[in-house]
Order: C-alpha cells, then structure tokens, then sequence
C-alpha cells in the first residue's frame, strides 16, 4: 500500500510540475479536518491559505472555507529516451519502480534534465523488491580504506569465514544442485578452449617454453586454490590477455639484455610476489574504487585488441613460413570457419531454429562443438587434398614441460633453475627483474581487482560481501611464488569466465514490462559456493592426461577461437558502440542508446577517439620489445588521467553521462 500511495503521488507530482502549478491533492476539501480529506505525506510541506480573501485576515464564521494547499518539493525533470526500458532491464530494477523513473513523458523540450543512466540510481528500491537480501555483515565495507596495516585483511578473513560452511553445503540445496552440475559441464569447455588458445599463443610468443602443458596446469591448480581460500570464489582463474602482453614484455627483454627468459621470470615472478603482499597489507585495493568507466573500457578494449593483434599476428607467420601453399590456404580456411562456425552457436541462442532447450545447450557448447567437428574434418580431408605440413598443437603426451633443457635435450625439470640453464644468471639481473615486476603486479593488480569488481556489482544480488584484500593476499602469497618456481604462466580472474559462471549459477524469471511492450529479467537467486570452481578446475588437471588427443587438434583451430574471442568482447563495451555510432553519418540511424540522446555529438566524439588513441598506443608499446616494459605503467596512468585531466577537457554534464 505505501508503493502504491509512493506512485500515485509520483505521478501527481510530474503532472504538476508540467503545467507550472501547485498541487491540491486534497482534491477540494471543505475542511483540512474533514474526514474524507487524504493524509498528506511527510514529504509534503502543508500550509492553510484562506480562500477568496487576505489571508492575513484573522479565520472568522463569515471568511470562506479554507483550502489545504500542499507545496511540492521541486521535481527533478528526466530527459526522455527510447533506452529506459532497456536500462532498467540491464539493471535487473523490479518492474513495479520502472515507472518511477520512466514516466516523464516526451514534454521535456530542453533536454536539460538529469540523465536516465544517474536517474535509475536515485530511486529508492529496496533490495527485497530485487530478489534477494541486503547483505549486511556488521563490519566494514569490501573497499574501505583503513589506516593500519593489515586489517583490511583481517576484516575479509572475519567476513569469509561466517560464509565458509555454506560455501561448500548451498550446491547441494534443493534448488541450486541441478544449476551447479549443469555450469560445472557447461564451464568446463568454456574455460579449455581459451586454455588452449592461450598456451597455443603462449608457445608462439615466448618460442617454446611456455606452452599448452603449462597453461592448463597453472589454471587447474591455481583454480583448485582459489576453490578453497579466494575472498570471491565465482571469479573463475585462467590467462588473460595481460599476462600474455606481460610475457610478450619480459621476453623481449630478455632477448635485448641477453638473459634466459626461465630464471627471468622466476625472479620477476618472486619480486611480484612480494610486491602484490605489501600493496594489500596497505589497502591499496581499495583504490580500485577510483577506477570509472573510462578506464575500464579502455582496459576491456586493451585486452580485446591483444587477442585479436595475437591472433592476425599467428596467421600472418603461417603465411610468411615455410608451409606449402596448401597448408596456408588450408590454415585459413580452418581459421574462418572457426570463427564464423563459432559465432553462429552463439547467435543461435536468440534464433527461432529448434526448441529452447536445444538452443541453449548448442549455444552452450558452441565453441567445443565447433573444435570437435573441424578437428574431424581436417583429418578427413588433410590427406585427400595432399597437406602434409599443417601444424598441430604442440602437446606432451606425458605430464612434462614443453622447454627442453639446452644441456641435456631433455624436457627441463619442473623446478625452474633460479641460477641460469646454459650460464650462470647474473646478480644484476636479479635486481634488474625489479623493473618488469612492477609492471606485471600493476597489469595483475587492474586484471584481478577490476573483474571482481565486475563480478560483485549490486545488481547481481548476492548475499554474500566479497573480500578483495583475502583475494589479493592469496594471488601474492601462494599463486606468483608457486607459478615462478614452475615456470607456470600466472592466471588471473578472467573476466568473461567469470561472468559467465555468474550467469550460470543465477536463477531469473522473465516478467513483462508495464506498459506491455516487451519483457525484463529479475534475478530470483545466486547459488553462491565454491563446489562449481573446484570441480571445474580440477576436471581441467584431469585433462591433463589428454595430451595424445589434444594432439591432434589442428593450431588453426585454436587461432580461429582466439580471434573469436578477442571479437567477441567487443560487444557489451560502450566505447566500441561510441566508435560504431561515429561512422553513421545519417542521423535519423543512430541508435537510441542514452548517451547519444544526452550528449553533444562533438563531445561524444571528442571522448571516444581520445580512449580509442590511448588504446591503440598501448597496444603498439606492448608489440615493440624495446618499449614494451613501458606498457603496464602507461596502463596505471589511466586513474590519475581520468581524476585529473578528463575533468578539464570535457565538461562535468559529458562525464556525468559517458563515464557513469
């Protein structure tokens, strides 16, 4: 009843403020002390006015009837767009507020008011409406700053804790056992083929040892750790594009200073260690909160770019090669066809072909099926069209490591020789690998903290609170030094695994808008354990064993996968939609997206080619080795160039609405 009262003075208020008067919610009353006048709300100033006379005058038998006049706060006017539905919807927002906020009409001719995008934030919903609990634990928030050292860490060991039992005994409730057997079958593909694309790449970049052995071991274990100690566990672990712009880095360092890339990173890797405890004894995580939109979207951009230039850059090297001519058109056409072939299961979600079900789960295990089938056809059809050369993923059939030992020819030990293979590695080096260090931890502190942050967004409802210190001191104190000692590729949390385990292990209902016209998702419940990631990553060491038939796998396969990846992540990131809006010049075309609606198209451009500099620059200082140690700390600037220097170039209505 008091939503409903909420809303209909909602309305009455936006009806008022249109026509430039006072409301008389009283509707006429004789009397304010008349039964059947209404109870004004507490947000309403009420004042008597005398009627037809001076209200001076003192109330007398022959003085008319005094009417109760209630003022109105003033109202704050919204700005209407296409896109509030749609806002709403993205948000997970109750339908029943929806209106609140939408329902401005299109009477606002100057266009001045707050946007939709900060409107949606003031209105007052409480989380129960949404689906889920207030998380609220007594102690301090996930990201609060403290002054001594170390509590933070203590706080999230305290707050973690509380949830640890549950952790493990909520996957097998009743309504979240199915939902977490079906995301451990469905993730378990979706976390290994990135794993072979990446130590695919991985083998290329750092020319031989790291490869694919090594990628899935490092993601299995280090996920099976986080399984158990994490301050998040549905961030999912695995490589990432940093990493493989940080290894691309340290080995083109390596070559110019003459030093072995293994001992290297083994040092590097130690000095990153101690590095990533120290800024978490000091709640530097906290500073992640100063990270906005601009900076995440030039992150996501970053990452895409390196997939996609890593993969162009494998194609090319098959065509500048030594392979026949048939093995290079082979390779690309393996390479479209994974692409084109892997695109189309995900498109097949939201097509009319089949039933729901079938849809789903051929979306689902898209990517694995297409492996699967053109693995097949190529060894068809490789030996009827006379090709020989292709190249195939380079997999130990034992549980080895790729690098062979130049002393011995044999695969090295698994322990990485801190003291140098073929000569001793200098002292100086190990000092020098200070440098390189910084900037993984920098690259590794924005990879880790900005996917949890993504993760653990209010509209996801959980009801757990995160722990970004726990999480930080588990990659510093058990992941860098275990991932150094074996030559290991460090994993990070991967943003879009770990979104989509979010979504996997999320119940919704779909539920139809207000007005009729179209329908919205509201999140009923999150199954928020830890069984999901360890059975994931430890059916990922399981794979291990796998090595005679991963084997067999053509490299284009895995080429064609990265590019799909790297193209795919374009969606969902609002400055490549900016960029794709740049080139439509017919204005009447441009798509209704609020932020086209409520910015100047000057300004809207102004922003989006400066992210878009800033992205490509980064991007080619990672390709050349001997700047590529500059590449994360340009990538660190971002935060003091958003807080200090955005502000002076774009005005504060621009950043209100492209930076939110």
């Amino acid at each position: 009843l008091g939503q409903c009262a909420r809303a209909k003075l909602i309305s009455e208020r936006q009806r008022c403020s249109r026509h430039g008067r006072q409301c008389d919610l009283s509707k006429g009353a004789a009397n304010p002390s008349d039964s059947n006048t209404p109870t004004v709300p507490r947000d309403i100033t009420s004042t008597d006015v005398h009627v037809g006379t001076n209200k001076n005058m003192p109330p007398s038998d022959n003085v008319p009837a005094i009417r109760r006049i209630d003022v109105l706060p003033p109202l704050q006017r919204l700005p209407p767009t296409s896109m509030s539905r749609h806002e709403f919807s993205v948000k997970g927002m109750p339908l029943d507020f929806a209106n609140h906020a939408t329902d401005h009409g299109n009477d606002d001719l100057e266009g001045k008011g707050k946007p939709i995008a900060a409107a949606m934030d003031d209105v007052d919903i409480p989380t129960a409406a949404l689906g889920g609990a207030e998380p609220s634990d007594g102690l301090p928030g996930p990201l609060v700053y403290h002054r001594l050292p170390g509590k933070g860490l203590w706080i999230d060991i305290k707050r973690r804790s509380r949830y640890y039992r549950t952790d493990w005994t909520d996957a097998f409730l009743p309504e979240n056992l199915s939902i977490v057997i079906s995301t451990i079958l469905f993730m378990l593909f979706a976390c290994l083929a990135p794993a072979l694309a990446f130590g695919s790449i991985y083998e290329t970049v750092t020319k031989g040892q790291i490869g694919i052995m090594e990628t899935l071991l490092a993601t299995g274990v280090c996920g099976v750790i986080n399984a158990f100690v994490s301050g998040q566990p549905l961030t999912i672990q695995g490589p990432t594009g940093p990493e493989l712009a940080y290894l691309s880095m340290l080995i083109g360092l390596c070559g110019s200073l003459n030093l072995e890339f293994m001992p290297a990173k083994f040092w590097a890797g130690m000095w990153q260690s101690l590095y990533c405890v120290i800024y978490t004894l000091l709640h530097a995580c906290s500073l992640i909160s100063k990270v906005t939109r601009f900076t995440e979207e030039i992150f996501s951009a970053m990452i895409t770019m390196i997939e996609i230039v890593a993969a162009g850059t494998n194609i090319v090297n098959v065509f500048l090669g030594k392979a026949s001519i048939g093995a290079k058109l082979w390779t690309l056409i393996i390479v479209s066809l994974t692409y084109v072939m892997a695109v189309k299961f995900r498109e097949l979600r939201t097509s009319d072909w089949l039933n729901a079900n079938l849809r789903k789960n051929l979306s689902n295990y898209g990517v694995s099926i297409t492996i699967i089938s053109l693995t097949i056809l190529s060894s068809l059809l490789t030996p009827v069209l006379g090709i020989f050369d292709l190249r195939y993923l380079n997999v130990p059939t034992i549980i080895e490591p790729t690098w062979k030992d130049p002393t011995t020819g044999l695969a090295r030990p698994w322990i990485v020789k801190a003291g140098g293979y073929a000569r001793p590695f200098p002292a100086w080096g190990i000092f020098l690998m200070l440098i390189p260090a910084i900037g993984g931890c920098l690259l590794g502190y924005l990879d880790q903290n900005l996917t949890e942050v993504l993760v653990n967004r209010k509209d996801r409802m959980f009801k757990k609170l995160p722990a970004y210190h726990l999480s930080n001191m588990v990659v510093g104190l058990v992941l860098y030094p275990f991932c150094a000692i074996l030559g290991l590729p460090a994993p990070h949390p991967a943003t879009v695994r770990s979104l989509a385990h979010v979504m996997a292990v999320t119940s919704t209902v779909t539920v139809p808008l207000p007005d009729g016209k179209g329908t919205t998702v509201r999140v009923t419940g999150v199954a928020e354990q830890r069984v999901s990631h360890l059975a994931i990553h430890i059916l990922i060491l399981i794979c291990l064993t796998a090595g005679s038939v991963l084997r067999y796998v053509p490299q284009p396969i895995i080429i064609g996968i990265f590019l799909y990846l790297g193209i795919a992540s374009i969606r969902g990131n609002q400055m490549f939609d900016r960029l794709f809006v740049l080139f439509t010049f017919e204005r009447e075309r441009w798509p209704t997206y609020y932020y086209v609606q409520d910015v100047d198209r000057r300004e809207m451009t102004r922003f989006t080619l400066l992210q878009a500099g800033i992205v490509c620059t980064l991007v080619a200082i990672s390709r050349v080795s001997q700047i590529a140690i500059a590449f994360p700390f340009l990538m660190a600037t971002m935060i003091p160039l958003r807080i200090y220097v955005i502000p002076r170039l774009f005005s504060a209505e621009t950043i209100e609405v492209l930076d939110r």
